[in-house]
């Protein structure tokens, strides 16, 4: 294993898997790892499909691929948060390698609730057209 990362908690080497350990995945089941943990795959799919529809409010970054981007809209803002890092990991054939993200938190399942609830709540804004009053309509004919 090539850059070894340790829990920011407890100093344990992440391969042996410390109780601050929340998730470690490969970076392409990162995201999917997450939304499952958390049991919000259906918030999931409405929000993302918010998204596909033009009415994500956010910048239409890809959730579903990059992780970087998945912690920074739903993650970082969560209390047990406590980080996230990327560590290579190496299989039996150098062809098996590939970059993992390591999820810390004091308190992991309290994190897959926090997560649910951020995911489920995002999912339930979707954001009003404000409309022109009625009496306007003469200052911004359409």
């Amino acid at each position: 294993m090539i850059n070894q990362c340790h829990c920011p908690i407890c100093k344990a080497p992440a391969s042996k898997g410390c109780s601050h350990l929340a998730v470690a995945a490969e970076g392409r089941d990162f995201v999917r790892r997450c939304v499952e943990l958390a049991h919000a795959e259906i918030p999931w799919r409405v929000l993302c499909r918010q998204r596909k529809a033009g009415e994500w409010p956010h910048e239409p970054q890809d959730f579903t691929w990059l992780e970087t981007a998945f912690c920074e809209e739903f993650l970082k803002p969560l209390s047990s948060y406590e980080g996230m890092e990327h560590e290579w990991r190496s299989g039996p054939k150098l062809s098996q390698g590939g970059f993992w993200v390591l999820l810390w938190s004091r308190s992991p399942q309290h994190l897959w609730w926090e997560l649910r609830e951020e995911i489920e709540g995002k999912s339930l804004r979707v954001p009003v057209r404000a409309e022109a009053a009625p009496w306007l309509i003469w200052l911004n004919p359409r």
